[in-house]
């Protein structure tokens, strides 16, 4: 999984009179070890590192959603209260990535509950200037009411594939799961996406421009 590099080592700037680590040279474990012995400043500089990253995931997989900040608080709570299980801080990157989508995950089966039991929910609209990619953008406009009706398991294996763009391989990192139970859930996701498509010539054109730009970047389900 693509991470961002981790700098060489801190260098040590004056600030108050005090020697501290600059904030750009903090490598992952670092952070890992000032959140587990400073745990305020430690999430507010986990924050500062990741915030932008984290967003970004959030949006690619929910669209605009009015519950997005309170999805992003999520994953730092739960990066601040479980960081002292990271066994390799050197993987911080890809563990808060992980944390992301297994929040979102958990907020979609919440609300498949909810549309059990409470009929008259309705899941807010995906608001098109507000995903910027306008490959991705079109994609997610015209394919929203049939995103909904995947499964959860199915929905987040698609979106991280299909609209984020990520491997075979990087899903099920990210999800915890097998590279079999990845492609399985994929390959379920994509023969139901494609059988709610009917006759929409359009949304049918846009997928396929998609696979074909995830081909020609070696993403594909073959060659993941």
């Amino acid at each position: 999984m693509t991470q961002r590099p981790e700098p060489s080592g801190p260098r040590v700037a004056e600030r108050g009179g005090q020697a501290e680590p600059d904030f750009d040279s903090l490598t992952y474990t670092d952070l890992v070890a000032l959140a587990q012995r400073e745990p305020v400043r430690g999430v507010a500089l986990m924050h500062r590192r990741f915030s932008g990253e984290v967003n970004r995931l959030v949006w690619r997989l929910l669209g605009a959603d009015p519950d997005h900040n309170d999805l992003v608080q999520q994953v730092f709570v739960k990066v601040l209260t479980n960081s002292h299980r990271l066994r390799e801080p050197e993987r911080l990157g890809a563990w808060v990535q992980s944390i992301t989508v297994n929040t979102v995950y958990e907020e979609l089966r919440k609300r498949e509950v909810r549309r059990i039991f409470l009929r008259e929910w309705r899941e807010p609209a995906i608001y098109p200037n507000l995903v910027h990619d306008v490959e991705v953008r079109d994609f997610l406009v015209q394919s929203k009411t049939i995103i909904e009706k995947l499964p959860a398991k199915e929905r987040v294996v698609f979106m991280l594939h299909f609209v984020e763009g990520r491997t075979l391989a990087e899903v099920a990192e990210l999800m915890n799961y097998s590279l079999a139970t990845a492609k399985r859930r994929l390959a379920a996701a994509n023969r139901r996406f494609e059988s709610l498509l009917g006759n929409n010539a359009d949304l049918r054109k846009l997928l396929e421009e998609r696979k074909q730009r995830l081909e020609s970047g070696g993403l594909t389900e073959e060659g993941a």
